[in-house]
């Protein structure tokens, strides 16, 4: 019995202070946040920060340039001595410039193979033009001026590391530099086919 009478009382008091707000106009309001919460979103004017590089990444980028260093000077290498290569003219070779100096002006269809010290070549030129060019090259005298005819058991051989064959219209013209280096120029006078031995240590 107390507890309902407490209920209704209850009940009523708040009644009654509900009658009183409406009287003054009073109302419940719900507290708002003040915080600037603009202050706590990336401004869409300001790029993202970049991830910082790990330095185990740095490592492994310097570690490759390394490794493909040698790569690439093995590539250069093989280049120029692991293969033939083939020119229309002597100003399209472009290393070395004392192997590109023993191959006559005029030469063409020229087939080049280098080594360290040495180089072989096969190219196509006038008997007139190889005489005039080793006559400037090497100075008159220093080879036997009409070329040495090779014996008759070497025609039809293969002479040299290109299998340049010997004819019968070949001679050969030999030159001894000062430095020990040999030069030989096996030249085909009907044909103008020419190959070239020269060793310049």
């Amino acid at each position: 019995m107390r507890m309902a009478t407490s209920t209704a009382t209850i009940h009523e008091r708040d009644i009654a202070a509900g009658r009183e707000m409406k009287k003054t106009g009073a109302s419940f309001s719900v507290p708002t946040p003040t915080s600037n919460l603009t202050n706590t979103m990336p401004s869409s004017n300001q790029p993202p920060p970049l991830p910082k590089s790990s330095p185990r990444g740095v490592l492994l980028k310097i570690g490759i340039a390394i490794l493909a260093l040698p790569v690439v000077v093995a590539l250069i290498l093989f280049r120029i001595y692991g293969t033939d290569t083939d020119h229309a003219s002597r100003s399209s070779i472009w290393w070395p410039e004392r192997g590109r100096n023993l191959i006559p002006p005029t030469a063409t269809d020229i087939t080049l193979r280098r080594d360290l010290l040495d180089h072989y070549a096969t190219y196509t030129v006038s008997e007139k033009d190889l005489r005039a060019f080793l006559d400037k090259r090497f100075g008159p005298g220093m080879a036997v001026s009409e070329g040495s005819p090779f014996p008759p058991a070497d025609i039809g051989k293969a002479v040299g590391s290109l299998g340049w064959l010997v004819t019968k219209d070949t001679v050969i013209y030999s030159y001894t530099a000062s430095n020990g280096g040999v030069h030989d120029y096996c030249h085909d006078t009907k044909t103008g086919l020419t190959y070239q031995s020269s060793a310049y240590w």
